[in-house]
């Protein structure tokens, strides 16, 4: 890590702020939960963490734009308190728009730790030349967060998370220096970055669905909490220092698929197996800003969205659709996923579209929406209704995907609006001439 002692200060209150922000909106929403009036656990962090998670590339983009980045950090706070008044709200008075409280306290939760996570992420990064020492240091925090908030929720536990977030964010934001906007390098072989991101995104997906088969079999009670998320963050905050290149990479792979073999026999290999599969959370951070110079809030995003449907996966398999169903599943999001990506890409060629940069990030979009599109469908609703609203919300998230590319609202709009419009049309019409073959 560097020595300078900013960078170094800016790290540690990066984690800091990473510990009490986790902690706070698990806190906040398992206070809720306890209700009977609103969403259920299960609802408030569906909508928590799909907000949390799918957005960041979003706001990642605003970060590595934005000329004053402590704005965001203060936008952050801001949700975060919204929040906490709104649940608070809820527990103090009775009124026919109480059962709604717990959604608008999720979307303030949800959004305010988007803001945050992109600025802290792509703080440090810039402020200490991507080290990936420190990289690892503050995303490790957030797991013991999420634990402690869980494990110890209490009105007066989130009041004084809330006042620690405030105190901290006064002092990084009065006397230390943020990073502003940068011009973002031309990458040599934009390609290659593409498919890196691409790859790292894959290997995120796939991380979080080893991590919860190592945890599944266990009764997660106080204590198990509290153990599992200080392995996670033990094991993010370690592997920096020891997984610093492809041969350290390789090695704690190895170990990992080692205790995942051997875990039915011997019952407490989960420990080392869950510390060694978070020991690779800070390489592929590094890895991603190194394929993405000068956007390393996109670089940050993307990876915690690719988070999300692993996440969406778990809670479907909770209802033990997606043990039975698993290959049609697979097969169905495939089918899906890989024709669109196609489609838009010719259509990207056809009007002339020859940069790297967007043609790559356009095979990156669609598999950041289509993905948790397809399962929403799948697991919650698949009517006319939730189609329409799913097809138009991507039409504005690509919308705004591309603006970060093109040099204009009106090409960005013009790019989604044909690119989601033909492969929308081309997905009815070959619906179509199956049934009339079956028909036939």
């Amino acid at each position: 890590m560097s020595d300078d002692g900013q960078s170094v200060r800016l790290t540690g209150v990066g984690a800091a702020l990473h510990f009490l922000v986790d902690g706070l909106c698990a806190c906040c929403l398992f206070l809720l939960a306890d209700g009977t009036t609103g969403l259920g656990l299960l609802g408030a962090f569906l909508i928590y963490n799909v907000l949390a998670f799918l957005t960041q590339p979003l706001t990642g983009m605003l970060a590595d734009r934005i000329y004053q980045p402590g704005l965001l950090l203060q936008g952050a706070v801001a949700l975060l308190a919204f929040g906490v008044a709104v649940a608070s709200f809820v527990t103090s008075r009775s009124s026919l728009l109480a059962p709604h409280f717990p959604l608008l306290t999720s979307i303030f939760l949800g959004m305010g730790n988007s803001l945050f996570h992109v600025w802290g992420g792509r703080q440090v990064a810039l402020a200490t030349s991507n080290d990936i020492r420190a990289l690892g240091v503050f995303v490790s925090t957030g797991a013991f967060g999420l634990a402690v908030g869980m494990v110890f929720c209490s009105w007066w536990l989130l009041y004084v998370l809330l006042a620690l977030i405030v105190l901290l964010t006064i002092y990084i934001l009065r006397d230390r220096r943020c990073y502003g906007r940068s011009n973002a390098p031309s990458c040599a072989r934009p390609w290659l970055a593409w498919c890196t991101v691409l790859l790292l995104m894959g290997f995120v997906m796939f991380r979080s669905f080893v991590g919860a088969s190592f945890t599944a079999g266990l009764a997660k009670g106080s204590g198990m909490m509290l153990l599992i998320g200080a392995l996670a963050m033990t094991g993010k905050a370690l592997g920096g220092w020891v997984v610093r290149g492809g041969w350290g990479f390789a090695v704690v792979l190895a170990c990992v698929a080692a205790c995942l073999l051997l875990t039915a026999s011997v019952g407490w290999l989960w420990l080392p197996g869950l510390l060694f599969i978070n020991g690779t959370m800070a390489i592929t951070l590094y890895w991603a800003n190194s394929a993405l110079p000068g956007r390393e809030g996109l670089a940050f995003g993307l990876l915690a969205a690719a988070l999300m449907p692993g996440y969406l996966l778990a809670q479907a398999s909770q209802l033990q659709a997606l043990t039975s169903h698993s290959s049609f599943l697979i097969s169905s999001l495939l089918l899906t996923l890989l024709p669109t990506i196609a489609i838009e890409l010719l259509v990207l060629w056809s009007l002339r579209e020859r940069r790297a940069d967007v043609l790559g990030s356009s095979v990156v979009v669609n598999l950041l929406t289509n993905v948790p599109l397809h399962l929403f469908l799948v697991f919650v609703s698949s009517s006319v209704t939730a189609i329409v609203a799913g097809e138009m919300l991507v039409l504005v998230i690509e919308m705004l995907w591309y603006r970060y590319f093109v040099s204009s609202w009106r090409q960005a709009f013009m790019y989604s609006f044909l690119c989601n419009g033909i492969s929308c049309l081309t997905g009815l019409l070959v619906q179509l001439v199956s049934r009339l073959c079956f028909l036939l």
